[in-house]
């Protein structure tokens, strides 16, 4: 709502830093991840003024195209399946809307956890996409029988961990597929905004089910406005294995199109909505050594 502006994904230099600066120095090369609100700071734009807490000093190995494309969806997949779920080696995870950046992140980490990862995707295209990122089976919404192939996957079991960005009719499905005592995480509703969500509390209350109907990112990183205190060990534990994991490649950034200018922000926006991406799209500020995504 406004005067909210938009954005939270960021990479670029430190230009100045302010008297309180604790960690941070000019010519640090930094990426944002959600830690403020809207009502307060924007990270698009051809300059930004962000605070410390919400700035990560990301590997030489990486440009700030590709530091500005990965950081949200890793810290949030980090919060979800280790913080909350505390996904192990070779149990199973279902991560829906698997071929959007945050999707593709959640596969990686999970990946390099030794878990076993099932994508859902409504897109046959991106399926091969998915496998190649690191999925170990997908599964087509609208295809197939969501909830059937799930459990054939499993041997009848369920899956330990269901990371779901969509919401909607297919939560029920991904819920009855989902193992005793295991973990159902929302984090989005994509499938939700025209639809209703079933959700078949006798099952998971029967079920000893850990529902986290509501996840935010800044349920860890915290939020002042609305009055969500920082877990600041969480956050570091996550800026250690985030940062280990992209020095080492074992998370690799996976942009879709950059768009370059400014000018290029509302085609950027069309094409995101035509949802043929795989991975982020990014708008990239002419002769400068800044980038920011959607």
């Amino acid at each position: 709502m406004l005067p909210a502006r938009i954005g939270y994904d960021a990479a670029g230099v430190i230009e100045s830093v302010g008297t309180r600066s604790q960690i941070l120095k000019v010519g640090d090369q930094v990426s944002t991840f959600p830690a403020v609100s809207l009502l307060n700071y924007t990270a698009h734009g051809e300059a930004a003024i962000y605070p410390e807490n919400a700035l990560l000093v990301y590997p030489r190995n990486l440009n700030s195209r590709e530091a500005a494309s990965v950081t949200s969806g890793l810290f949030a997949a980090y919060f979800a399946l280790i913080e909350l779920a505390g996904l192990q080696p070779n149990q199973y995870v279902v991560i829906t809307a698997a071929s959007s950046s945050m999707g593709i992140a959640a596969i990686q980490l999970a990946k390099a956890l030794g878990a076993k990862i099932v994508a859902v995707t409504r897109s046959e295209e991106k399926g091969q996409h998915l496998t190649t990122v690191g999925a170990d089976h997908v599964v087509f919404a609208g295809i197939d029988d969501v909830q059937e192939a799930v459990l054939e996957i499993t041997g009848g079991d369920g899956v330990d961990v269901v990371y779901d960005g969509v919401g909607g009719p297919g939560l029920e499905e991904l819920v009855w597929a989902t193992k005793r005592f295991g973990h159902v995480i929302v984090y989005g509703y994509l499938g939700a905004m025209e639809n209703t969500t079933p959700l078949p509390l006798g099952a998971c209350f029967l079920r000893g089910l850990n529902l986290h109907t509501s996840f935010r990112i800044f349920d860890f990183t915290g939020h002042s406005r609305l009055g969500i205190p920082p877990n600041r060990e969480a956050i570091a534990r996550a800026k250690k294995f985030v940062f280990d994991g992209l020095a080492s490649k074992l998370f690799q950034p996976k942009i879709d199109r950059v768009f370059v200018g400014l000018e290029e922000y509302a085609a950027a926006h069309d094409y995101l909505g035509t949802n043929a991406h795989i991975g982020k799209i990014i708008v990239a500020l002419n002769g400068a050594n800044r980038h920011r995504t959607e």
